[in-house]
C-alpha cells in the first residue's frame, strides 16, 4: 500500500485502472493535459519523450492509451521527479516509462540525435517577468519559462526527433504565431491545429499543435474542440476523452 502524506491523494485516471499520486504542495494536473494525450497521434512502437513530466500524469495517461510504447520523462523539479517515480510504481508500469531528472537544456548530452519517433509537451505558458510571489518553486516552474522558455522546448523537440517524427504540444492561443515561428526555426513544420473553448460563446483558451520533422507545409485546422455545451454541460466529445 502506498503510503501518502498529509497533502497527497490518488486520483483515478478513469482508464485502465492507472491512478495517480498527487499532492496539494506542488501542481496538479488539469484538463489541457489530458486533451494533449487524446490529441497527440501515437503509433505502435513508438519511442516518445515527455518534457518537463511534473508527477507524470501524460505518460501514465498514454501507457494508459497504447500497450506497445516507451515513454522517457524528463522533469528538472527533484520534488515532482520523485512523485512522478511513484506514480510509475504504483502503476506498475516500470518496463514502460523511464523517469530522468535533468533540465530539458540537458538533451543533447542525455541522448543521441533523432533517437524519437515522437515528443509531446505541456509546457510554462507564461514568460517569466517580473517577480513570482506566493508560490512554491514547482508551480512557478511550471506555470512560468523561469528554466526554459518555448525556443529551448522546440529546440530540445527537434533534437530528438527523426526525420518524420511527430510533436504535439497544448498552449495559450496569443502565443500561436511565436510558436509557428519556432517550430518552422527548428524544422518542424506544423501540421495540425486545434482551438480548446469553454463553451462556444467564448474565445478558445486552449490550443493543441501538431508539427512533423523535415514535413512538407500544409497545415490542418481541425473543429474546435468545446467543453460545454449550451445548458453548461459537459459535452460527449469531452466526456468520452476525459472518462473513457
Amino acid at each position: 500500500m502506498e503510503k501518502l502524506s498529509d497533502t497527497e491523494r490518488i486520483d483515478d485516471l478513469q482508464r485502465g485502472g492507472f491512478r495517480i499520486i498527487q499532492d496539494s504542495r506542488l501542481f496538479r494536473f488539469g484538463t489541457d493535459a489530458v486533451l494533449l494525450t487524446h490529441f497527440a497521434r501515437i503509433r505502435k512502437g513508438d519511442r516518445i519523450v515527455d518534457l518537463g513530466s511534473g508527477n507524470g500524469v501524460i505518460p501514465l495517461l498514454l501507457c494508459s492509451l497504447y500497450d506497445d510504447i516507451s515513454i522517457t520523462g524528463i522533469e528538472l523539479m527533484q520534488k515532482n521527479a520523485e512523485l512522478f517515480r511513484r506514480n510509475v510504481v504504483l502503476n506498475n508500469v516500470s518496463d514502460r516509462i523511464k523517469v530522468i531528472e535533468d533540465d530539458i537544456k540537458n538533451v543533447p548530452s542525455l541522448f543521441a540525435p533523432g533517437e524519437t519517433e515522437a515528443v509531446i509537451t505541456n509546457p510554462p505558458y507564461m514568460k517569466c517577468e517580473g517577480a513570482l510571489k506566493n508560490e512554491s518553486p514547482e508551480r512557478a516552474a511550471a506555470r512560468h519559462e523561469i528554466y526554459i522558455d518555448l525556443d529551448g522546448i522546440i529546440s530540445a523537440a527537434s533534437y530528438l526527433l527523426k526525420f518524420g517524427g511527430r510533436f504535439f504540444m497544448v498552449h495559450r492561443p496569443e502565443r500561436l504565431a511565436e510558436i509557428f515561428v519556432l517550430m518552422k526555426k527548428h524544422s518542424i513544420e506544423p501540421k495540425r491545429l486545434r482551438f480548446v473553448q469553454s463553451s462556444a460563446e467564448k474565445e478558445p483558451s486552449m490550443i493543441l499543435v501538431e508539427g512533423a520533422k523535415g514535413g512538407k507545409e500544409g497545415l490542418k485546422i481541425m473543429p474546435v474542440f468545446i467543453i460545454h455545451d449550451k445548458s453548461g454541460e459537459l459535452t460527449e466529445e469531452y466526456k468520452k476523452i476525459y472518462y473513457g
